[in-house]
């Protein structure tokens, strides 16, 4: 056993139950669920967990009444009685693999989280969010001690499904957050106004809780130390918050940022946000204080539990791309652990459920020939060393084959290494450090600079019982039109081959993407002093980014003086004479364009597969087939190692 986390690999008592160390599983749910009720997906995911070695994990997603429920029932209902056995099913594999398991229950109130419910939205006070379509319903005080009763069987439900706790929601703008808050609580009777009648609804839940508690059983609540937004609560109010319900018995508090659209934090914020936060809240209180928020890795972990900020230390998406980090961090193997790239993407769109860029047994499990030595072994050649090509490789070289990999750049990355050159996105060059440190460990035959031509393929066929085409993808030509302009594509911007201009203006224009690389492009040229507007046909800004990111981009564009133009083309000229113009997609008024460097971002294009298609002894892959998103890229060359 490594001693590099003394701190964090030691056991550690909370509530009267041991987790055999201080790394926590934070609740991230899966929507692997059907009516309500967690299917063998679902199970199978939090196995995954809890045989990576964390010591306790908090199961999330998970509601209390049937008027905080999705039309889709993709959320788990704890309140209803098919919930029991799925749980107990959950349970028992996560006690198999010597992890505890606490149930975080939850009631949306206003918030619905991107789906439809056919309940109306409710919540202390009739106060839309910008987020949702709809105004609230005010609640009734017969419909508040209905909700409470629901905490009490979703309790009760967990006891007898043979959880080790429960952890009541009470953060992100959720309903309990929603009446402690003066923001959203403007009531007058014994449910509002005053500090201590916003405190009812959350004390009078804890209580329904505690009243079918076992000794024994876990008792927590999670926080929002900042809600990050204006008005909002802030340490100070979550202090004095978590002071007031001492009194009630709580076994640790869970300490976050955020409401809902913020929490989640992507790479443009600073990691471990919230320790400041949770170490206020545990030397005000004295209790058991869990941090998370943005935490990546074991050493950062570590620092928390050994300052005395923290005693246990929550990850969510960076055990959902490696769940396997605590064993791999306690055991020396830092660099066999698959890093979070903080992008928000897959493992945010639930479409229809959990998935991760960099993880592709996320959402789909892990298939059957990955780390089993084939029956036999291959002579594999991979063309083409971007994300696609290096996990196929990989995955193949676990099972035993002997790969060789052939790269036409001096260095590995493809297209990704442009992406991560961009303002805000230096994360994602770390899945392509993970994927060479697992090369070299696996000892693949790394060939750079090494392209492969039409002529060498006899000798490829002749030698290989297996090709990978993984040649990836390339910019798009730009339209004829501008040849005689200044002119760059992304790519360009990215990597600093701008073309001289008289000015430093730029017109970006995305032709109909709708993703990062258009904005990266406006966002780079803005910090360096360009002025800068972006049009697109789209009828909003970055329509395809996540709604977690979009948020913080467009802020950062428009403090950097961007202007923005939707719903219009951009018409190249026909003639070297005639204007550039933006047309508007609705009515009239076409808009000629001065001497502005034009970044015209089309699809990229796909490289030459060399006449190789999928089929027999070969597999084509990746950006090279169409091009698309990291994790298509990552999901195909993890199943074309597996099916070697």
């Amino acid at each position: 056993m490594s001693t590099d986390f003394p701190h964090l690999f030691t056991p550690f008592d909370v509530g009267g139950m041991t987790i055999r160390n201080r790394l926590v599983a934070l609740p991230a749910g899966t929507s692997m669920a059907e009516r309500g009720v967690p299917t063998h997906g679902d199970v199978e995911h939090f196995e995954r967990l809890a045989a990576g070695g964390v010591g306790m994990i908090i199961g999330g997603a998970t509601v209390v009444h049937p008027t905080t429920t999705l039309r889709s029932r993709r959320l788990v209902e704890a309140y209803i009685d098919e919930f029991v056995p799925a749980t107990a099913e959950k349970v028992a594999v996560i006690h198999r693999h010597g992890s505890r398991f606490i149930g975080q229950l939850c009631h949306l109130g206003r918030e619905f989280i991107g789906g439809e419910s056919d309940a109306p939205p409710s919540a202390p006070s009739a106060i839309k969010t910008v987020r949702d379509a709809y105004p609230p319903h005010e609640l009734t005080i017969p419909e508040i001690e209905d909700i409470v009763e629901g905490w009490r069987t979703s309790t009760a439900n967990l006891v007898a499904a043979g959880a080790d706790g429960a952890e009541l929601h009470a953060a992100h703008g959720y309903l309990p957050a929603q009446f402690l808050s003066p923001l959203t609580n403007q009531r007058t009777d014994s449910f509002g106004g005053s500090f201590e009648n916003r405190m009812r609804f959350t004390r009078l839940i804890i209580e329904a809780m505690k009243s079918v508690i076992p000794a024994g059983f876990v008792l927590g609540v999670r926080l929002s130390g900042e809600e990050e937004i204006r008005g909002g609560m802030g340490i100070d109010d979550c202090v004095r918050i978590a002071e007031n319900l001492t009194d009630l018995g709580i076994d640790y508090f869970s300490i976050t940022h955020g409401t809902r659209g913020k929490y989640v934090k992507d790479s443009t914020n600073e990691d471990a946000v919230a320790i400041p936060s949770a170490s206020a809240v545990r030397a005000a209180t004295g209790v058991a204080t869990l941090v998370g928020q943005r935490i990546r890795d074991a050493g950062t972990a570590e620092y928390a539990v050994k300052s005395g900020h923290a005693d246990m230390v929550g990850m969510a998406r960076a055990l959902i791309a490696d769940p396997d980090l605590p064993i791999k961090s306690q055991t020396g193997r830092l660099d066999e652990i698959r890093g979070c790239l903080g992008i928000n993407q897959d493992c945010r769109a639930f479409d229809p459920h959990l998935h991760c860029a960099v993880n592709a047994e996320i959402g789909r499990g892990r298939h059957p020939g990955v780390g089993i030595a084939a029956p036999r072994r291959k002579e594999v050649f991979v063309i083409g060393g971007g994300p696609a090509g290096m996990e196929a490789a990989r995955v193949a070289a676990g099972r035993g084959h002997r790969v060789t990999l052939f790269e036409k750049d001096p260095v590995l990355g493809g297209a990704v290494r442009v992406a991560a050159a961009a303002p805000h996105r230096a994360t994602l060059i770390d899945v392509v450090d993970y994927l060479q440190r697992e090369l070299r460990r696996l000892k693949v035959d790394v060939n750079l600079s090494a392209g492969i031509e039409l002529d060498d393929l006899a000798d490829l066929r002749e030698a290989a019982d297996h090709i990978v085409v993984a040649t990836g993808s390339r910019p798009s030509e730009l339209p004829a039109g501008l040849r005689d302009r200044p002119s760059a594509t992304v790519d360009d911007v990215l990597l600093g081959r701008l073309p001289a201009a008289e000015n430093q203006r730029a017109l970006v224009y995305d032709e109909s993407d709708g993703f990062w690389p258009a904005y990266s492009a406006a966002e780079a040229l803005a910090q360096h002093g360009w002025q800068v507007t972006i049009a697109t046909p789209l009828m909003g800004p970055a329509s395809r980014i996540p709604h977690e990111s979009v948020g913080p981009l467009l802020g950062r564009l428009g403090a950097a003086g961007v202007e923005f133009i939707t719903g219009h083309s951009l018409v190249p000229p026909v003639d070297p004479g005639d204007p550039l113009l933006l047309r508007p997609a609705f009515g009239h008024g076409d808009v000629a364009l001065d001497d502005a460097l034009i970044v015209w971002h089309r699809p990229r294009m796909s490289r030459s597969r060399l006449g190789l298609e999928s089929g027999g002894a070969v597999s084509a892959i990746g950006d090279c087939v169409t091009p698309r998103r990291i994790s298509h890229a990552i999901a195909e060359g993890y199943r074309t190692g597996a099916e070697l």
